[in-house]
């Protein structure tokens, strides 16, 4: 078994979405912080409590760029 076959893609969208247009723009900051940093326990929940996990530097990076197109194709096809 060579490295590619061991390697687990993380999943492209987190386990719960976020329902409306605020917390999806919550989300996508929060996401960007985590990809930085460590959260802090208040934010930590926050982002926990929006999506229904605590992601990994690179899940966090990850789900922020697909919510971010999401969230800009949504906008460009609303008008």
């Amino acid at each position: 078994m060579n490295d590619k076959e061991k390697r687990v893609d993380p999943p492209l969208l987190p386990p719960r979405l976020p329902q409306n247009e605020e917390e999806l723009k919550r989300t996508i900051i929060l996401l960007g912080n985590r990809k930085q940093v460590e959260l802090k326990t208040d934010a930590r929940r926050q982002l926990e409590s929006l999506i229904g996990v605590y992601p990994t530097i690179q899940e966090a990076a990850l789900w922020k760029r697909v919510l971010r197109r999401a969230c800009q194709a949504k906008f460009l096809t609303a008008k």
